[in-house]
């Protein structure tokens, strides 16, 4: 049975240069079920478009009325460097982005206060060194959304 995994996906938008950061739930799915596999990208996918969605309608164009361009400028579903993307959404980070030796849209992401405290941590964690993270990281101011921002707190 595969894990429950946190997505994170940094949209780029041009020409104003926002950048959008969410981070969505894919559930845990059988390895050996391809259609549950399916199914839980699916889910993972639609909670992705909606928040872009409702970034874009609610935020983007009130800020900027240029007709804008997304792209997928990173991805990462591996544990993040920090805690701050664990945290809630509906605020602005900067954030940490390593390309790595696997190509676009494959990243290391984080929060940390020096580009050096973000390399520390990534080579005291095995998973991100895996991932074959490449040096610069560049830092990028994000508006951060999470899928749980879509669920009232609880009473």
């Amino acid at each position: 049975m595969g894990s429950q995994i946190d997505i994170f996906r940094l949209f780029g938008y041009r020409p104003c240069g926002q950048d959008l950061l969410v981070r969505v739930v894919r559930p845990a799915a059988a390895n050996a079920d391809q259609g549950a596999l399916d199914a839980a990208d699916a889910v993972a996918d639609s909670a992705t478009r909606r928040l872009t969605t409702r970034w874009e309608q609610g935020h983007l164009r009130s800020g900027c009325p240029h007709p804008h361009t997304a792209s997928l400028v990173a991805e990462m579903q591996e544990a993040p460097v920090g805690e701050e993307l664990y945290g809630p959404g509906r605020r602005r980070l900067w954030v940490w982005v390593a390309r790595t030796k696997y190509g676009a849209p494959w990243t290391v992401l984080g929060t940390a206060p020096t580009e050096a405290e973000f390399w520390e941590e990534v080579r005291d964690d095995p998973d991100l060194l895996g991932l074959g993270p490449l040096a610069p990281a560049e830092l990028r101011r994000v508006c951060f959304l999470t899928d749980g921002d879509d669920t009232p707190p609880p009473a």
